[in-house]
């Protein structure tokens, strides 16, 4: 009986990894390239928090990006995770929106460290998202 389970278990594990591929989203290179697009400018934009005027624009800028990356990932089909992460990102981007709209001053530390978070958010999803399976 055990070797039974055993032959069964080896001859259905392909099967499941199949099906796991399959339904895996492939690769979109313009989701990957919004991705990329979104730590350059979170990198760029990090070392400009000292020059208020240009982090209150910059923070704009990239709360726009994070908005565009969430609404391309939303509905593609079987991307629950891109589409997860991208509203995490959208949702740093408009905190910190939030906070130069709301009239208080930004210390460049917290404007760094929004930024900074961007962009390791950015990192990570791209590493999600280049080794998914291409077409």
């Amino acid at each position: 009986m055990k070797k039974l389970i055993a032959i069964l278990a080896v001859a259905l594990l392909p099967g499941c990894a199949i099906y796991d591929a399959y339904m895996m989203t492939p690769y979109d290179s313009d989701e990957y390239k919004l991705t990329v697009e979104l730590r350059t400018d979170a990198h760029k934009y990090k070392a400009q928090c000292d020059d208020a005027d240009a982090s209150k624009r910059n923070a704009q800028a990239i709360a726009d990006k994070t908005q565009l990356f969430e609404f391309y990932s939303e509905h593609i089909p079987r991307n629950d995770n891109g589409a997860s992460a991208s509203r995490n990102l959208n949702e740093i981007a408009q905190g910190l929106l939030k906070r130069y709209n709301s009239g208080d001053k930004v210390s460049p530390t917290f404007c760094r460290l929004k930024f900074e978070g961007i962009e390791i958010g950015a990192v990570t999803v791209q590493s999600v998202l280049a080794k998914r399976p291409r077409k």
